[in-house]
């Protein structure tokens, strides 16, 4: 049942990341996070982030790349920023659809409260977008549906346009570590481990990339060890990660999907 829940996002949301941001036409520039800082912290400033974080919890679609630039990496300087905290709402969201063979309209409307309960503690995380997504479609709110998509192409471009993710010196800069599974997940890349290169950078080898010169992607989680992590001292740490049936995947020879 867990699979049956990303068929109609794993395809829809590959789509319209691919299709609006392409890997040649983002810009590459790792973030400087003391300018987005000064500026997020700046009431004249566009992108003061109670304005901007407004307009993204309204669904604001005229946001732009440098919108989600600030939003995702100017959020580490918000109180709610805690990156390796897992909030006690998954195990709530997985027991909606954990033994069930099919799912009705109730279990979507609490699928929907509880998704929104995580995003209240995580606003960019892609899983929870992504489960809010599949909850509204099967709601029959494609409009609702819609925004969440375009907040997860919103993050996703806004991560890749910091590096080329195919060098260790020009990675893709997270500010969460599941972050680099959900955007591995959304390029369809097969890959089963990370390998730690530095205190800062880990490596994804990759069996399928498109230029069978690269090898993988490498992802920066800087800001994660940055800050002491005093909160988990009480709080357990259980584990989740996205998960996306294969036959849903654009890059795998099971492909469903008309072509």
């Amino acid at each position: 049942m867990r699979n049956y829940l990303f068929l109609f996002c794993a395809a829809c949301l590959f789509g319209h990341a691919a299709q609006a941001q392409t890997a040649d036409s983002l810009r590459s520039e790792a973030p400087r996070y003391e300018a987005i800082w000064a500026e997020t912290a700046n009431p004249t400033s566009p992108y003061y982030y109670p304005t901007l974080m407004s307009r993204y919890e309204r669904g604001d679609t005229t946001l732009t790349l440098e919108d989600f630039r600030h939003l995702y990496y100017g959020y580490p300087e918000q109180p709610g920023y805690k990156p390796l905290l897992n909030s006690p709402y998954a195990d709530s969201l997985q027991n909606i659809f954990g033994q069930k063979t099919a799912l009705e309209a109730d279990d979507y409307r609490r699928m929907v409260e509880f998704a929104r309960a995580l995003l209240r503690e995580e606003p960019f995380s892609m899983r929870d977008l992504n489960v809010l997504a599949f909850a509204y479609q099967m709601l029959d709110e494609p409009e609702r549906a819609e925004a969440q998509m375009f907040k997860i192409q919103g993050i996703y471009a806004a991560i890749r346009s910091t590096g080329s993710g195919l060098r260790e010196e020009s990675p893709w800069y997270v500010i969460y570590m599941r972050d680099a599974e959900d955007v591995l997940n959304l390029l369809g890349a097969q890959y089963n481990k990370f390998i730690v290169l530095s205190r800062t950078v880990e490596y994804a080898p990759v069996y399928n990339m498109p230029n069978k010169r690269d090898k993988g992607y490498y992802f920066d989680y800087s800001e994660v060890y940055r800050r002491r992590p005093d909160y988990l001292d009480e709080v357990p740490k259980p584990k989740r990660r996205m998960e996306v049936n294969p036959l849903y995947n654009p890059r795998s020879s099971q492909n469903i999907l008309p072509r």
